[in-house]
């Protein structure tokens, strides 16, 4: 198993809040990693992706994709969404974060593809990955955040 070298704290804002469930499905050889993190402003968003993407774990994935809602001061909700190439898992993250009327809140699922196809399953992974991080965000005084 390879080691995260996740060090946000770097050159990031300390009272983010962050969980990372490594390995937490794994599908014919293909792994999954789900990252949740609390962002309030769209520019936190850029500087939160490039330090996940800097790091060598997150670099060397086949796929990232990510979406997030943020709660606007007009009372509207900014969504957005990123595939990486893993086409339409972006809507799975997405469906689950509205379904769960989760705000200022980004979900990333990495996923490390081993030359298996899983077709429609791998919708499937990037669903329960998303649920387990956000059923822990629910008990949200129960997580360790690091």
């Amino acid at each position: 198993m390879q080691k995260l070298s996740l060090n946000l704290t770097q050159n990031y804002i300390l009272s983010y809040k962050r969980k990372i469930l490594q390995n937490i499905i794994i599908d014919r050889k293909s792994k999954y990693t789900v990252v949740w993190w609390y962002v309030d402003q769209k520019e936190n968003i850029k500087k939160f992706m490039w330090d996940l993407l800097v790091d060598k774990y997150f670099k060397k994935a086949t796929h990232n994709s990510y979406a997030y809602r943020i709660f606007l001061e007009n009372w509207s909700i900014l969504e957005w969404k990123n595939d990486d190439w893993e086409t339409w898992a972006w809507n799975c993250i997405l469906r689950e974060l509205q379904r769960e009327n989760m705000v200022n809140t980004i979900v990333v699922v990495t996923r490390y593809f081993w030359w298996i196809h899983l077709n429609a399953d791998r919708f499937k992974n990037v669903i329960n990955a998303t649920k387990e991080i956000l059923k822990l965000k629910k008990n949200f005084n129960n997580i360790d955040f690091f």
